[in-house]
């Protein structure tokens, strides 16, 4: 009988373990989908950012199994209050509502993955980071040879393949888009921060950030050098001057999306000068200077409560061509092309908040981006996270929209991301 008993509990007990291996196994599926993985996917499908962070913080529910938490108020939902209020006074009503029920969304989004991220264990964070950095670096090896033989490759494929309309297909297509080298750029910095704080060799970060220079350069990425330069920067400060930098940020920044008109006036009322007397000066950037220039018109027209959330791209005027003149190597005149003076946003997040919401709405986000750095930067090893907000600012200043739903949910993959490579120790905290 003890026998039989013995026998019952020995299989009792196997089968609990295949249980417990099998919840195993389902919990470490369920961690890696929020992790980077996809990294090496999304340099080539960019807009499925969004999809991505979907599955990321439903996988995070399961996995950190406790009921969702909200805050009834906080900073962001103010901001989402004001582009909703503003639909009263929007010259596109419809349109201001439905974005901001878009942007009520990505909240909703973003609360579950701050619910998920604040429950990971620190083995759950070293995972993460690990595979992270891994992805990361398996896509840049990819992206290197693409944008630095893209010429090579093009003209391999126009002799290689029939039809001339395929051909010139060839010639306009990029094997690697600017958005993708953004995308390296942005996770650069908490995942070569995890391989510093790791103690991985000097030459394996070396080479990581050489050839990371490679493809941005190769790009012809203005945006992306913009932010990369701009980011070590601040990192590079954040590691010397660890409370000093804080307190700067949390100045500077705030203040600089207040000042936007002021900033940017200088270059947007009389840019071919610049061009001209600038080396190399981007044609690209010569049309959004003048984007800039006829945002600032609109700003002055209605400075305090703006035309409207998301009513960018139907500004009175935003169609109408206007010339442009691009300096070319071959000529001492610039040609002559007529683009539109607004075609969809003011590729400036602060100026669009000025342009749709007014000085209420710049505010709001003054506020929010002041409590975003207050709570994000308070440990003395929070330099890529430092490097990591300064990074998306001056991106999201030169590029692109305010409320662009790809660029919004790689801003919030890439934050967990950095929370989980960031260090957790009380001790290390600064003095305010």
């Amino acid at each position: 009988m003890s026998a039989r008993i013995l026998l019952r509990r020995c299989q009792f007990s196997a089968l609990n373990n295949r249980g417990f291996i099998a919840l195993a196994k389902k919990d470490l599926a369920l961690l890696t989908l929020q992790s980077l993985v996809y990294l090496p996917v999304l340099i080539f499908l960019t807009k499925g950012t969004v999809v991505v962070l979907v599955i990321a913080v439903i996988c995070g529910i399961f996995y950190v199994r406790s009921r969702l938490r909200f805050k009834p108020f906080n900073v962001w939902t103010l901001l989402l209050v004001t582009g909703a209020v503003s639909a009263i006074w929007s010259i596109t009503p419809e349109q201001s509502l439905e974005r901001a029920v878009k942007l009520a969304l990505f909240l909703l989004l973003l609360g579950g993955l701050v619910h998920v991220v604040n429950r990971w264990s620190e083995a759950d964070r070293r995972y993460l980071a690990d595979l992270g950095r891994r992805a990361w670096l398996v896509s840049l090896l990819i992206v290197l040879p693409l944008v630095i033989f893209e010429g090579e490759l093009k003209t391999s494929l126009v002799a290689a393949l029939p039809g001339q309309e395929t051909k010139d297909f060839v010639l306009v297509w990029k094997p690697v888009s600017n958005a993708a080298v953004i995308i390296l750029v942005v996770t650069a910095f908490p995942l070569l921060g995890h391989a510093i704080s790791t103690g991985r060799a000097k030459k394996y970060v070396f080479l990581s950030l050489v050839g990371l220079f490679a493809a941005v350069f190769a790009s012809d990425s203005t945006s992306a050098l913009f932010g990369l330069v701009a980011g070590l920067f601040i990192w590079f400060l954040y590691v010397r001057y660890t409370r000093q930098t804080a307190k700067f940020l949390t100045v500077a920044l705030p203040l600089a999306i207040l000042a936007m008109p002021i900033l940017v006036y200088p270059l947007a009322n009389n840019p071919e000068p610049i061009a001209r007397s600038i080396p190399n000066f981007p044609n690209s950037f010569i049309h959004r200077l003048h984007i800039w220039d006829f945002t600032l018109d609109r700003i002055v027209e209605r400075p305090l409560l703006g035309w409207g959330l998301d009513t960018s791209r139907a500004i009175p005027g935003g169609t109408d061509l206007r010339p442009t003149h691009y300096v070319v190597p071959w000529s001492d005149k610039p040609i002559t092309h007529p683009d539109q003076n607004l075609p969809l946003h003011p590729h400036n997040a602060a100026l669009q908040i000025w342009l749709e919401l007014g000085l209420f709405g710049v505010i709001a986000f003054m506020f929010a981006v002041w409590r975003l750095i207050r709570t994000q930067l308070v440990l003395r090893g929070d330099g890529p996270m430092a490097g990591f907000i300064v990074c998306v600012m001056a991106i999201y200043c030169v590029a692109y929209g305010l409320m662009q739903s790809w660029w919004l949910a790689f801003i919030f993959l890439a934050w967990a991301t950095a929370k989980a490579v960031g260090p957790s120790e009380p001790q290390t905290e600064m003095d305010r």
